[in-house]
């Protein structure tokens, strides 16, 4: 098995901000690093041939992700509110992570979990540098750091590459993980992963 848990990351998904901040501790608790990788879920559907499938097309999914991701949310003690646009086009912020990360993987996925907060529990928006400005300024990121993501070649190809492997692992839906050959899909799966962990390290004695 595969000791990381690789986590692919989209910001425009309120069950991946309750991810973000649940699958650290359950990777520390588990001794394994928790590999942050933001994708496209878009470039993920079309991919497999399923455009048009996210919930904003279809009102009963998306009156009954309303009610679960913020009941979810509460259940996990993390405030939830409308985001202030959806759907949302998340590009912007999956390029500063991976700019950010090359240099300080740990404040990327700080970056990560204050964009799922503004996004999800703050009403904010995140797509223009602009919105981000405030974020990254706490972290210690330039303005002119996050404009230069943008046309970020590096980062760029970090989110094809990132969204290419979720696919090979099967990815149809977010947050998605990867452990070894096993994959979870879900935030409620995260409960899975701790289990299945706990189970390989005891194999393992």
């Amino acid at each position: 098995m595969g000791k990381a848990i690789e986590f692919f990351v989209e910001f425009s998904s309120p069950y991946n901000y309750i991810a973000v901040n649940q699958i650290g501790e359950v990777a520390q608790r588990n001794g394994v690093e928790a590999i942050w990788r933001p994708i496209s879920l878009g470039h993920v559907w079309k991919a497999i041939g399923a455009q048009n499938v996210g919930p904003a097309s279809i009102p009963q999914k998306m009156n009954y992700i309303n009610m679960d991701s913020s009941r979810s949310a509460r259940m996990a003690g993390l405030p939830m509110a409308k985001p202030a646009v959806f759907p949302v086009d998340a590009k912007l912020a999956r390029l500063v992570f991976y700019r950010i990360n090359r240099s300080d993987p740990e404040k990327a996925k700080e970056f990560a979990r204050g964009v799922s907060r503004q996004l999800w529990a703050e009403s904010r928006e995140i797509t223009a540098p602009e919105h981000l400005s405030e974020l990254a300024g706490s972290l210690g990121v330039s303005m002119d750091e996050v404009i230069a993501a943008a046309d970020d070649a590096e980062a760029k190809s970090a989110v094809i590459s990132a969204t290419t492997d979720a696919v090979e692992s099967g990815c149809f839906g977010v947050p998605w993980f990867k452990v070894g050959e096993q994959v979870f899909w879900g935030a409620d799966r995260i409960a899975h992963i701790d289990q299945y962990l706990a189970y390989k390290s005891g194999q393992s004695n």
